[in-house]
């Protein structure tokens, strides 16, 4: 399928659609707000900000999906998280180290290291958040979620080449809103929500506060610890006060925190032999003894070998200052101010899956492959002026921008190859420690013009400017913690062993501070769009568009040295968009589908590489010349009788780099990744759900439903090796509940992984392969699964 094709396909529906302008609309096609599953007058009206003005969904000519509060309740919906496979071409891995470490992938494009920044850019009520890391987790007082699919480079700025999400929370007026939810399920799950909003001065004065607690044990068994791990453990809140002195002009304040105390991730670890089959998946070598005190003698589904008890502590937040005034009856401004950041201090962690290999008791030291003592501090400010427009046929949207943000990272651990068969050295402790300073400045205009009462055009820009400043600097040190000198063992500037110290050192002796040129950079860029629209029937909406996208560039923050520590290029990409969104069968059948072409340049990547030289896997940031996505997604939904409610997603996704041969790059040898897919997206995606409403008498509806998810196999490293292809995968979910007359009271039993299937979301190598003896090649790797199966009771209660 190549470019042609594909703007073709997307050309046809709008070309043979558009035919159907010539009949006459008709005035019940215009759909009636429902209310649920239960309502019976069909899939209603759903209005977004997705332009940053209010539009109907059906008529936005974005790729856009909104998953609201019924669906979210019905099926136990409570982080972003529990979207994947559900909202097409949305991708959230669980590789976070905490729970409110969310990275996401929208048609293929996302970064799944938090401490870069993302791809797909994520905002709470329009303010954005620089970092993956301690991000939005619980959705208590969200009136609805948007998932922008595609670059949003005009009207939202860098670093949302892949898309965006947008959270909307709900916002205080004079009327008493009263939410409280509260349930229990397995694994000790607890979970507790309260809304409270209503006036406190009639007509001028509003408030609104929220509350969140979250916890269950860990899903995963370590036999090594002898308990759970993967604990979870979350408190959040947060408190707006809304100020409207005349009908032109509203004030709003808000202050949201987070406390995070949930265990620091445990991997899944399991073993994999290229020479020697038979020992890949063992989870106990045999003939080895090992540290834990049991033994295994094959890999298992959810169990970690991690040698040490997880420690987080994350704490978050920010404030945000709103003014919208209306200058007039045709031009509005609008400020937002934020200040937000984060405090990740500690996070302790060992997942290197060491219990696994054979122990040689005539070594006096305990070997460890690897550990991790990590301190993550942010802080950032945005300013937004905004000036929009609306006139008869003219519409526009205009604005200023500004972000600063200082991230923090001081890193300390040691990360070496497996030991020999002697197991004669152990790991070296290091220490980096680095910081990146970044300030944004852009200006962007997006005007529409509507040329007849059904076609309307749009053009749009962001000029954008990103400066950034980094420094870091990584030592080493012997097991004494004496600073290792590397005028006397340049090991430390490559990696590799040092017999005399009895030690193998990670190559991580870099002094980037104040090293002029090289660690200040500035980049410039300019990200049009260009769209057309066409409104058929009342029910039928064309839309078409191409528009670029911008992430800036940056420099590595897991640098082993002065080679991989050097700034990565910026990425663009130049997508076309086309496709339609219907009503059907007065408003009880809805079909939407988008077909979309992403050509990338110097598409940016994470790359994992063995390094021959230091003996360890070295992870470091690089650019893929040319690279491109191409699919599309169908989303449906329908009501076909009363208390009825259907839907089916399908996604298409191809995923192809064009050109990237990367050269070697300090102690990473060359590799060729031309023709590879891109690693962690599936082709395919399927969503299906129904929801079904029984009214009995007066008194209630007894509702019921279920979804299934399922998705085709991927890759989990660029080189596309079998060792790391990731099968298919496919989750069902169900529920069981009623709803009062008067809808104040709903119980919900909610069964999320009814299969109890377990997956794997993303497997990499740890350390080298054992170089010798009865088990030579045998690799440790370690993964992320999925949750099992969960049952949870919910009774919610609103006013």
């Amino acid at each position: 399928m190549n470019r042609a094709w594909l703007l073709a396909a997307t050309a046809l529906p709008i070309v043979s659609l558009a035919a159907l302008s010539i009949a006459p609309a008709s005035a019940n096609e215009t759909a009636v707000p429902a209310e649920g599953p239960d309502a019976g007058s069909g899939l209603g009206d759903i209005v977004v900000t997705a332009t940053r003005k209010e539009t109907r969904l059906q008529s936005t000519p974005v790729a856009v999906s909104v998953i609201d509060e019924v669906f979210r309740g019905n099926h136990n919906v409570l982080t972003t998280r529990d979207l994947a496979g559900q909202i097409p071409g949305l991708y959230t891995p669980p590789t976070g180290i905490t729970p409110l470490t969310n990275t996401f992938f929208i048609r293929g494009i996302g970064n799944s290291d938090p401490i870069f920044d993302p791809t797909v850019g994520v905002y709470i009520d329009d303010v954005y958040l620089p970092r993956a890391i301690n991000g939005m987790s619980d959705l208590t007082d969200i009136e609805r979620v948007e998932v922008l699919r595609g670059p949003q480079g005009t009207l939202f700025g860098a670093n949302s080449a892949g898309g965006a999400i947008r959270y909307i929370t709900r916002a205080p007026g004079d009327s008493l809103d009263l939410r409280f939810d509260a349930g229990y399920g397995n694994y000790k799950t607890f979970n507790a929500h309260a809304y409270v909003a209503g006036s406190l001065v009639p007509g001028l004065l509003a408030a609104s506060i929220a509350f969140a607690h979250d916890e269950h044990e860990g899903y995963t068994w370590n036999p090594s610890l002898q308990r759970r791990v993967n604990d979870q453990n979350t408190d959040g809140g947060r408190v707006k006060l809304v100020f409207t002195p005349s009908s032109g002009l509203k004030l709003t304040l808000s202050a949201d925190g987070t406390i995070d105390h949930s265990q620091a991730a445990q991997y899944v670890a399991t073993t994999y032999n290229a020479t020697n089959p038979a020992l890949t998946g063992l989870g106990a070598i045999t003939g080895g003894t090992l540290f834990s005190p049991t033994q295994f003698s094959a890999f298992k589904d959810n169990v970690s070998y991690a040698g040490r008890f997880g420690i987080n502590r994350s704490h978050s937040g920010g404030v945000t200052g709103r003014i919208d005034y209306d200058l007039d009856r045709h031009l509005s401004v609008h400020s937002i101010t934020a200040l937000r950041g984060f405090d990740q201090d500690p996070v302790n962690y060992n997942n290197d899956g060491q219990n696994l290999l054979p122990y040689n008791s005539a070594q006096p030291r305990r070997i460890d492959i690897s550990d991790n003592y990590i301190v993550y501090k942010q802080k950032s400010f945005t300013q937004e002026l905004q000036l929009q427009g609306n006139w008869n046929r003219f519409d526009f949207t205009g604005g200023l921008y500004y972000l600063f943000e200082n991230f923090r990272s001081n890193r300390i651990g040691y990360v070496t190859g497996l030991p020999q068969s002697d197991t004669s050295l152990l790991a070296a402790p290091f220490d980096q420690i680095g910081k990146t300073i970044t300030r944004n400045y852009s200006a962007y205009l997006q005007a529409n013009y509507r040329l007849t009462d059904r076609l309307t055009l749009t053009a749009g820009g962001r000029y954008i400017t990103i400066r950034r400043a980094f420094d870091f600097q990584g030592l080493n040190y012997d097991l004494d913690s004496n600073p290792i000198d590397p005028s006397r063992y340049p090991q430390v500037l490559t990696g590799g062993a040092i017999p005399a110290l009895g030690v193998n050192v990670a190559a991580s002796q870099v002094n980037f501070t104040n090293a002029g040129v090289l660690n200040r950079k500035t980049w410039h860029a300019f990200t049009p769009k260009a769209g057309i629209s066409y409104q058929v029937t009342p029910a039928i909406f064309l839309f078409a568009s191409y528009s670029r996208g911008f992430d800036a560039g940056g420099f590595n923050n897991r640098a082993l040295n002065l080679a991989t520590a050097l700034p990565y290029a910026p990425e663009t990409v130049n997508t076309f968009e086309g496709g339609f969104k219907s009503d059907w069968l007065d408003s009880h059948l809805r079909v939407n589908l988008t077909g979309f072409y992403n050509d990338y340049k110097n598409l940016q990547t994470a790359v994992s590489a063995f390094s021959p030289i230091s003996g360890t896997y070295v992870s470091t940031r690089g650019n893929a010349p040319s690279a491109h996505t191409q699919g599309f997604e169908l989303e449906t939904s329908a009501q076909p009788v009363d208390n009825l409610s259907l839907a089916l997603n399908v996604t298409y996704l191809k995923t192809r780099f064009d050109d990237y041969s990367a050269p070697a790059l300090g102690t990473i040898p060359a590799y060729n990744y031309t023709g590879k897919a891109f690693s962690g997206q599936p082709e395919w995606q399927y969503f299906a759900s129904a929801d079904y409403g029984i009214p009995i008498g007066g008194v209630g509806t007894i509702k019921l439903g279920g979804s299934i998810n399922w998705q085709t196999s991927y890759f989990s490293d660029l080189l596309n090796s079998p060792q790391y292809r990731i099968g298919d995968k496919h989750f069902v979910n169900a529920f069981i509940g009623f709803t009062t007359a008067d809808r104040r009271w709903d119980f919900t039993l909610t069964a999320r992984n009814v299969g109890n299937a377990f997956y794997f979301s993303a497997l990499a190598p740890v350390g080298t392969p054992l170089r010798a003896g009865p088990f030579a090649g045998t690799q440790l790797v370690q993964g992320a699964q999925n949750a099992p199966r969960t049952i949870f009771f919910k009774a919610a209660y609103k006013y």
